[in-house]
């Protein structure tokens, strides 16, 4: 079974009433001046073809983004084992009446027609293997602002990848490189995998830095992968080569442990 599948209409169909059922969380990623951003909601209810999400906040639960009609975002949510996305249009923002009665604000999104299921162990991080090589160049603004070669004012920064998954990546690099990033900066990112010339272009949110040896770890986390043809182009080969680094390390161990017993 592929890691990123397809939905029939039926599959979406079955998918969204359980969902609505559960009311289960939901993330809507949306583009504004800064680069991406991701948004907390919950699904409320599915009716007359349109999901009521809650008014999507961010982490200090403030509402962050003005919606309008015909806006396209980014809309994910978990359901037991596997990751659903898909790009809303959304209908209309503003208060309806959702559950018994009671009137809030709601994000109005008009029910989706594609949608696409990815397995939840994509998520897990895989270390990449010792005799693998994978490097990472990276920039400010995203996949769009690629500069075309770096200069001291739009510096291009590279390293190698140290972990990878569907939902991120880590990048050693030189030491100086944190100093120019804020915590929730988008990058715009290609992952180069080795000998076979695959590359992955990805926007990416810059999360976290850590001292290792003379060098940076950098962590990123992806955004939007789901929402464009070049972001699902980038979603199946990460996913690909994580299956692959996995399986890599499952035999390695299996052979380690019947070096123990032999």
């Amino acid at each position: 079974m592929p890691t990123l599948q397809h939905l029939s209409n039926q599959q979406i169909d079955d998918v969204l009433e359980i969902a609505n059922q559960r009311h289960v969380p939901v993330t809507v990623t949306v583009r504004g001046d800064l680069g991406w951003r991701n948004l907390r909601s919950q699904l409320l209810d599915i009716r007359d073809g349109r999901l009521f999400l809650e008014m999507p906040t961010d982490d200090a639960g403030d509402e962050a983004h003005a919606f309008s009609p015909a806006d396209k975002a980014g809309v994910s949510f978990k359901l037991k084992h596997h990751k659903h996305i898909f790009t809303g249009t959304v209908a209309c923002a503003g208060t309806a009446t959702v559950g018994e009665g009671t009137r809030r604000p709601v994000l109005q999104v008009c029910s989706p027609t594609r949608m696409h299921r990815l397995q939840r162990r994509a998520f897990h991080r895989v270390d990449v293997p010792a005799h693998r090589i994978v490097r990472a160049s990276f920039w400010y603004g995203g996949c769009e602002a690629e500069p075309s070669g770096s200069s001291p004012d739009r510096p291009i920064w590279s390293g190698r990848v140290t972990n990878l998954s569907a939902g991120g990546v880590q990048i050693e690099c030189d030491q100086g490189v944190e100093a120019w990033l804020d915590v929730g900066e988008t990058v715009g990112m290609h992952i180069r995998f080795g000998a076979d010339h695959d590359v992955a272009y990805a926007d990416a949110q810059f999360r976290h830095s850590q001292a290792c040896g003379n060098g940076l770890l950098l962590g990123f986390q992806f955004v939007a992968l789901g929402q464009t043809d070049q972001g699902r182009k980038a979603l199946r080969l990460i996913t690909t080569r994580t299956a692959q680094y996995q399986r890599e390390a499952s035999s390695s161990e299996r052979d380690r442990a019947l070096e123990r017993v032999s």
